[in-house]
């Protein structure tokens, strides 16, 4: 047995509970990051993503500060869609 598993089960945790509690840690904290980054451009332009989105389709004149920024919340919009589908499958898992 190594040290960390020595640790874990004094603490009380099997090496797989811990992991777990790691993964579950971990994943919640990048969704939450990504929804405050979400809402950041949701506030910012007041409107959500999607809307947003079809806006600069439908507008010919290029903004490169709205184009920026579409990229960014974009990933952060996708991004947060991802990791509440993983933090959803995790807790299913558990």
């Amino acid at each position: 047995m190594n040290v960390t598993s020595s640790i874990l089960r004094d603490l009380g945790y099997s090496d797989e509970q811990a992991l777990r509690d790691f993964a579950l840690l971990q994943t919640s904290q990048k969704h939450a990051e990504l929804r405050l980054e979400d809402g950041f451009y949701q506030h910012k332009y007041n409107t959500t993503f999607t809307e947003f989105e079809n806006m600069l389709k439908s507008v010919s004149e290029e903004k490169f500060e709205r184009e920026d920024d579409y990229l960014a919340w974009k990933f952060a919009y996708e991004g947060a869609k991802y990791w509440k589908e993983q933090l959803e499958t995790l807790r299913r898992a558990s």
